[in-house]
């Protein structure tokens, strides 16, 4: 089992790349929503959160690689014994 200060360090990279999507999305949203037709504005900023989700959840799967490793080799060979 890891200390708490691993855990933190090893996610802490996508709890800000999470926080910068949310800073993102709203920021392009706001500006899509005053200058571009209602219905591409919705389009886009949806787009816009799906993309945003999918790059935080890459930043937590490269962080986190060697854990997940780890427990899948656990998993596909459980020890003899």
């Amino acid at each position: 089992m890891t200390t708490p200060g691993a855990f933190v360090a090893r996610n802490a990279k996508a709890v800000v790349s999470a926080i910068g999507g949310i800073i993102n999305v709203l920021a392009v949203s706001a500006a899509l929503f005053q200058f571009a037709p209602p219905q591409y504005a919705g389009v886009g900023t949806a787009l816009l959160a799906v993309i945003e989700a999918l790059r935080s959840t890459n930043v937590w799967i490269v962080r986190n690689e060697p854990a997940l490793v780890t427990a899948i080799d656990e998993i596909v060979t459980p020890e003899a014994g």
